[in-house]
């Protein structure tokens, strides 16, 4: 069964009726959960933070699912053929549903598995299951890491910052040069790695090609990719923002997407005269002056 086959039967890919505001404040039409490649019903998240215990489980299930399996075989075998054969090697994986993808390989491996968290946080798994905390700079002198990740969009993550993965790996002494991706959004993220001496290479690419082959309406799918934002604006103006009040539900979890997603919309919605369509609709549902939203 092809990567791509595998991504779509596990419902880590899933089209969407309706547009949804992504975190980013951006449209979005089609979900992509990797970690579902893992048929594990989301018992990897009472794993929480601990990166030993989540490896263990994500382990196991590659002895459970072949599926699953069969990924971890793809994705060792491409890391393995980038580690240099000298100096300590290590695979890397941030915080945390890399580290379903990156502790495997490490395991299957048996090397050393690299934690980075989002807190900036360091830690070292060994083979044998000993850990431990990097506090101190330079501590990763000796180590050649390819770092793994579940899911690549614009990247960010990876080098946006002192604590987005390969600058803090940099800044402990590792050297790295490789990603390894499971999926490839074609978001622009490996072209901006480039330019920080990152070579990208994915399992599995979001493109055109996959779209013919998966989504259930891959013309729709493919104007959204050629030109998401040009899409999104050109969906407000003929359908408005009914679909998506529930991001301006102030008791919700989605009102900093509504935000944001007014700051990237709101003057389309204006040119338009869907702003005052859509004012009215939250004050009616939620009982509260959008304004109020923008001026917090």
């Amino acid at each position: 069964m092809l990567p791509a086959e595998i991504l779509k039967n596990t419902g880590a890919y899933s089209d969407l009726e309706e547009p949804v505001i992504l975190a980013s404040g951006e449209l979005g039409i089609y979900y992509i959960n990797t970690e579902k490649i893992m048929p594990d019903e989301g018992t990897w998240k009472k794993y929480g933070n601990n990166d030993h215990a989540m490896i263990q489980h994500a382990c196991a299930m590659t002895i459970r699912d072949k599926q699953f399996s069969r990924i971890i075989d793809l994705v060792t075998n491409l890391v393995e053929s980038k580690l240099p054969k000298i100096g300590t090697m290590a695979i890397s994986g941030g915080q945390r549903r890399d580290w379903l993808f990156s502790g495997p390989v490490a395991a299957k491996l048996q090397v050393p598995h690299i934690s980075l968290y989002k807190d900036g946080k360091i830690s070292l798994v060994q083979p044998n299951g000993k850990k431990e905390d990097i506090d101190s700079i330079k501590k990763l002198n000796d180590f050649y890491a390819v770092h793994v990740v579940d899911l690549l969009t614009k990247g960010s993550s990876v080098y946006e910052g002192n604590k987005s993965w390969v600058p803090n790996l940099r800044s402990h002494g590792a050297k790295i040069k490789d990603l390894v991706t499971i999926v490839n959004r074609k978001q622009g993220g490996e072209e901006r790695l480039k330019k920080i001496s990152i070579k990208t290479t994915s399992i599995i690419d979001i493109d055109h090609q996959f779209f013919n082959d998966y989504s259930q309406n891959p013309d729709r799918a493919i104007a959204y990719f050629s030109n998401p934002k040009a899409w999104g604006e050109k969906y407000l103006r003929e359908h408005g923002t009914l679909a998506l009040l529930e991001n301006f539900d102030p008791s919700g979890n989605k009102l900093s997407r509504g935000k944001k997603f007014l700051t990237l919309y709101g003057d389309i919605l204006k040119e338009a005269g869907k702003m005052q369509e859509l004012s009215n609709s939250v004050k009616k549902r939620y009982k509260y002056q959008l304004s109020n939203l923008l001026k917090n």
